[in-house]
């Protein structure tokens, strides 16, 4: 069993790197969320990410965890109770993604205690699942099925990967193209947007991305007026994952 750098105190067996059956939003919103938040980085913080990165951007890892997933210890969701509450750290399955956030933080605050190779790992982690538990249908409620059948636009899918592409079934955007069209707040916006922890925010997802199982049932036949009414839920929260993403990393790497 092989263990990735620095993480055999928390997962060592092979076992249970099992590959995830989907992953979040898709490549196009993974980049998008960190070339928003590449675009609000200070300089200090930017050079100090990429310095762990050998010299590449946050943006060329953003979708990392999609394309290496049978090499990931952990799913790329977040499991919350009945009240929207994410469960507590005794509470988690193992492999939640809040787990891997909330480790990956610890080392990163501390990432003189740990070798370049671990850091650059949890850079990684941070970047992507920020992303993802701001992805509607990747917040795991109780008794609440994610990948049901409908069809969009006459088309059998599975309900959970249309959100993985929502943006895509909107716009079609590049990565830089969402940023020009979207990125468009005053700092004070950004900052009101960006508060909180990453509890508080899969909180606040939780709440309001309850709804979508509303929108839609299994078998039901899914067209623009669906698109129209889900695309802005997910931009918003594309947004704001943009915008969080930059503080976390703004708040660990600046004037180092």
């Amino acid at each position: 069993t092989r263990c990735l750098s620095d993480w055999s105190s928390d997962v060592c067996s092979s076992d249970l790197w099992a590959i995830q059956s989907a992953s979040a939003w898709n490549r196009t919103a993974h980049e998008a969320i960190a070339y928003i938040a590449e675009q609000h980085l200070t300089p200090s913080a930017k050079a100090a990410i990429e310095k762990y990165l050998d010299g590449r951007s946050i943006v060329y890892y953003a979708a990392w965890m999609d394309q290496r997933h049978e090499h990931i210890p952990y799913k790329h969701t977040v499991t919350v109770d009945e009240d929207n509450e994410p469960l507590s750290a005794s509470k988690r399955p193992e492999l939640d993604g809040m787990n891997a956030i909330m480790r990956s933080l610890d080392r990163l605050e501390n990432r003189d205690m740990h070798p370049k190779d671990s850091i650059a790992l949890d850079i990684k982690f941070i970047v992507h699942l920020i992303g993802d538990i701001h992805c509607p249908a990747h917040i795991v409620y109780p008794k609440t099925t994610r990948f049901f059948p409908v069809k969009l636009y006459g088309r059998v899918q599975k309900y959970h990967p249309i959100w993985d592409a929502m943006l895509d079934n909107n716009h079609g955007w590049t990565y830089r193209e969402y940023q020009e069209q979207l990125d468009r707040f005053t700092d004070e916006q950004m900052a009101e947007m960006a508060a909180g922890t990453p509890i508080s925010w899969a909180r606040e997802n939780a709440r309001r991305c309850r709804i979508i199982y509303k929108w839609a049932k299994k078998d039901d036949e899914l067209d623009r007026p669906f698109i129209n009414k889900a695309y802005p839920l997910a931009e918003d929260l594309m947004l704001r994952a943009s915008y969080r993403l930059a503080k976390l990393l703004n708040d660990i790497f600046s004037e180092e």
